[in-house]
This record gives C-alpha cells, sequence and structure tokens, in this order.
C-alpha cells in the first residue's frame, strides 16, 4: 500500500472542504450518499490520512470534478470547476450566454459564480419552443369553469 505524503493528504483535505462547502452538503449526508463511514471521512476531511484513488473516483462522481485535481492546491480545485461550468456556455458575440436548461443542473453557488464571472442565462422565445416540440401552435380550448363564487383570483 503506498503512502501518501503529507502535503497530498493537506491538499486532498481542503479541496474536500471546498465542496463541502461550495455544495453545501453536510459530511454525514455525503458519507450516507457514498456509503463511507463517517469517522473514516472526517479523517480524509482534517487530513489525518487520505483516501485512495478509487474513492476519489467516487468523490469525484459525486462532486462532478476529476478524481486527479484532489492532489493539487485548492485553487487548481476552484479553476477546475469553474471551466466544468463553463463548458455549458456558448460563444455568442452578446457574451458569455448559458441556455436555461443549464440551472437545473446548478446548484445556487454554482449559478451565482457563473453571474458572477459574467455569465447570463438564455431564455427561449416561442418560435423555438415550438420547433423544438415538432408539433404545430395552437390555441387551448376554453375552458368552462363554472360560476363566480366570489373568491377567485381572475
Amino acid at each position: 500500500m503506498k503512502t501518501v505524503d503529507k502535503q497530498k493528504k493537506a491538499n486532498i483535505s481542503m479541496n474536500i472542504k471546498y465542496l463541502l462547502e461550495v455544495e453545501d452538503k453536510p459530511r454525514k449526508k455525503v458519507c450516507s450518499d457514498l456509503g463511507f463511514k463517517y469517522t473514516t471521512f472526517c479523517d480524509w476531511v482534517k487530513g489525518n490520512t487520505a483516501p485512495g484513488y478509487h474513492i476519489l473516483e467516487k468523490l469525484g462522481e459525486y462532486f462532478n470534478v476529476e478524481p486527479w485535481v484532489f492532489y493539487e492546491d485548492v485553487e487548481v480545485m476552484k479553476k477546475e470547476r469553474a471551466k466544468r461550468l463553463g463548458k455549458y456556455a456558448f460563444g455568442l458575440s452578446e457574451g458569455k450566454l448559458l441556455d436555461m436548461e443549464v440551472i437545473e443542473k446548478l446548484n445556487d453557488e454554482q449559478i451565482k459564480e457563473l453571474i458572477v464571472t459574467g455569465f447570463r442565462f438564455r431564455h427561449r422565445s416561442l418560435e423555438e419552443y415550438v420547433e423544438l416540440s415538432g408539433k404545430p401552435l395552437q390555441a387551448s380550448t376554453e375552458i368552462e369553469w363554472g360560476k363566480h363564487v366570489g373568491r377567485e383570483v381572475w
């Protein structure tokens, strides 16, 4: 079994702490989601021990980062995450523009990061939604909801 030097342990620890913070994930949640023993995970977070590469792969998949980044300085982790977020961008002349579908895949902190770095979100036009559906635009049928009884908002 290979031993990990102190600097690598410290980097892994800092990167896990960083991801827990930006993803707003409690340690217990990560442990229950990934099947880790809580005390072992806490040792990784504190830098007392380091997980094996196969564990870093699980953590990387969970936090959507490459496993090798855990060995690097936390600044590398931040840049790697920003690069991964940037892959959603469209290279349009009016600036960094993201499709609204991306929002469903991001947490609040990631959305804030994108906005701060100059990204904007693009809404589709009605024509684009019609084209995507592959169906013609049709008016909906009028529905009779019954008599007004006094407290409805019309």
